[in-house]
């Protein structure tokens, strides 16, 4: 089974050192040094003269006027080539300073180093060298030395935020550095009242290389020496919930809630647990949390969502209405009150806001639901030239939109012109993986096996471990080839490199029949349908039980997926060529739990060659 909803990604992704905690729902969210460039009006030449305050060479001083001059200009490179030799000529503060934001301005990453080394060295007790020095080392990937500022900026500044931002590791390292890590923490001197903080620094840590039952006893241990910490109590609770301890973590909370009522942080975790809990408990909290934050839309949105799940459209609207004025809060806010209209039928209050959903995680979900309903209403053509404008507005979405309306042509019987689409966004990006396994997906519906194989196999040679294009190249092969030997190795490569897909795993059991293996192959597929109760898992559960005599449970399979889909086009060719007579079966109710006979089975075994 090919998944046609699926994209295919290749992204590696590096987290920086100088990230604070704000990676996780449990720990409050806070402000880090930020290392991203500023604008260039905000450099501030101000803080020193065109003229210099203090004398010096003669060469120097000619030097520092022409980058004074560039940098008036907006000339930022000439300038900072000219500042960055003088700070280390002059190793005058004021230089070193300015030349250290330009650097990060322009995001040269070797000036910013060099410029923050400069810095300590000449005013070793500024706190904001130390801070300029600790992102240059963090931009660097150097987290010992990180941490050398980190500890000098908690030391002297009590900044908690600065001594944990260096937890924050590196992916491809961590198995390496942690261990590290977590020494070099310990033995920093500290002073009695600060030593606590090292330890909850360590329990991150161990959290960071999944030690789950480490970081607990490290929190734990933390909170012994400062039991009312916020920090240390979410992250407590957060560790517990990824063990599956629920309760004990929504204790630890009401616990502490009860020794500081008024603090939002540990509410809204509170709250949160309680969804998974008690969803009346967990309104009554969000509720009170409105009470105690008047003007908090991130808790009104919540509460919306929580009214929504219980079916209370009228206050979920409302709270939507009134997060929407929250700019983060408004694209999701936005997005629901459209999904709740469109469900009413009122399309023309939906549409309004599914195009106010500018940005975010639902973007492009509202965009396919407006291209889809100004299709319904004003026609294809009006639909495409939305989606035409989203894509110049949003030029770095421009793959995922074009996709969007190749699925919206698709479904208007539109293949051909699908396939111009999706080729012409692969002239301007030949090997993107998404508008490669598109083309790859509507090539196969128009029975273009060869041009189908051509762009799977482009994708397989940017990422020859990527499953979703090996199952995908593998089971287009056995629909349209009598290769089922080179089909069967790719949907078994996909299968070890993602044994919980259940397209997969459908694609594993299907080819198995295919090549004579019934009784291989039966297990596969009774597992994909308790997965994915999918209409095409049926037909192909539904043959391969008929074939092994069970036709009883196969009329049944077959008919669980026409409940959900009452003219899937598999199905019934199946149950046509097969002869099967629909009218010796019961309907099955897809809410239902399913015929123990035909989906309780044990999971299937990796198969041999």
């Amino acid at each position: 089974m090919m998944n046609l909803l699926n994209p295919i990604r290749s992204a590696a992704f590096a987290i920086s050192l100088i990230a604070l905690l704000t990676a996780c729902a449990s720990v409050p969210e806070n402000g880090n040094p930020s290392s991203a460039a500023a604008p260039a009006d905000r450099i501030e030449t101000q803080k020193r003269p065109l003229a210099p305050t203090k004398p010096f060479a003669e060469d120097s001083l000619y030097q520092i006027l022409v980058a004074d001059v560039a940098l008036t200009r907006g000339q930022f490179k000439t300038a900072l080539d000219n500042y960055l030799v003088q700070a280390r000529k002059t190793r005058d503060a004021d230089i070193i300073r300015l030349t250290n934001s330009i650097a990060t301005h322009q995001g040269d990453a070797m000036a910013i180093l060099e410029s923050a080394q400069l810095w300590v060295e000449v005013e070793p007790k500024q706190a904001a060298a130390h801070r300029a020095a600790l992102q240059a080392y963090a931009l660097h990937k150097r987290p010992f030395e990180a941490l050398e500022q980190a500890s000098w900026l908690y030391r002297n500044e009590n900044d908690v935020e600065a001594f944990l931002a260096v937890t924050a590791i590196d992916e491809g390292n961590k198995q390496a550095l942690i261990p590290r890590l977590i020494e070099a923490y310990r033995a920093i001197p500290l002073e009695p009242d600060q030593q606590a903080t090292a330890e909850l620094a360590v329990a991150i840590l161990f959290r960071e290389l999944d030690d789950l039952d480490s970081a607990i006893a490290t929190s734990q241990h933390f909170l012994t020496l400062s039991p009312d910490n916020q920090r240390g109590l979410l992250l407590l609770a957060q560790l517990l919930h990824q063990q599956d301890r629920v309760t004990e973590a929504s204790t630890l909370l009401a616990d502490a809630l009860q020794r500081q009522p008024d603090d939002r942080n540990l509410r809204l975790q509170y709250a949160r647990f309680l969804t998974l809990l008690d969803r009346p408990q967990a309104i009554l909290q969000f509720e009170l949390l409105r009470e105690q934050n008047a003007d908090d839309q991130q808790i009104n949105y919540l509460l919306g969502l929580l009214y929504l799940n219980q079916g209370n459209e009228e206050q979920a609207i409302a709270l939507f209405q009134q997060a929407s004025r929250d700019s983060s809060m408004k694209a999701d806010a936005q997005y629901h009150l459209a999904t709740i209209a469109e469900r009413n039928g009122d399309l023309t209050t939906a549409l309004e806001h599914y195009q106010q959903v500018k940005f975010g995680r639902n973007y492009l979900g509202a965009a396919s639901r407006a291209a889809i309903l100004l299709a319904q209403g004003y026609g294809i053509d009006q639909a495409r030239a939305y989606l035409q404008g989203l894509r110049r507005q949003q030029p770095n979405q421009a793959s995922e939109l074009i996709q969007l309306e190749s699925n919206l042509l698709v479904s208007n019987n539109q293949s051909d012109q699908a396939i111009k689409l999706l080729s012409s966004g692969l002239q301007a990006n030949p090997t993107d993986a998404n508008l490669l396994y598109a083309r790859s997906m509507v090539a196969e519906l128009q029975n273009n096996f060869a041009l189908a194989e051509q762009d799977l196999r482009a994708l397989l040679a940017q990422d020859a471990d990527n499953p979703t294009a090996l199952n995908a190249l593998g089971y287009t092969m056995i629909l349209h080839t009598d290769r089922s030997e080179e089909a069967y190795r790719l949907i078994k490569r996909a299968y070890l490199l993602n044994p919980g897909d259940p397209a997969i795993i459908d694609s594993m059991g299907w080819v198995l029949f295919v090549m004579g293996r019934a009784e291989e192959a039966l297990p596969f597929l009774q597992k994909a349908m308790v997965i994915l109760p999918d209409p095409e898992i049926a037909a192909h559960l539904g043959e391969v039980l008929w074939f092994l005599g069970n036709r009883q449970s196969a009329l049944q399979t077959w008919q669980q997926g026409l409940a959900r889909s009452p003219s899937h086009p598999t199905i019934k060719n199946t149950m046509q060529r097969l002869g099967a007579d629909p009218s010796n079966s019961q309907i099955i109710n897809p809410d239902s739990e399913t015929d123990s006979a035909t989906l309780k089975q044990p999971s299937p075994t990796e198969p041999n060659q």
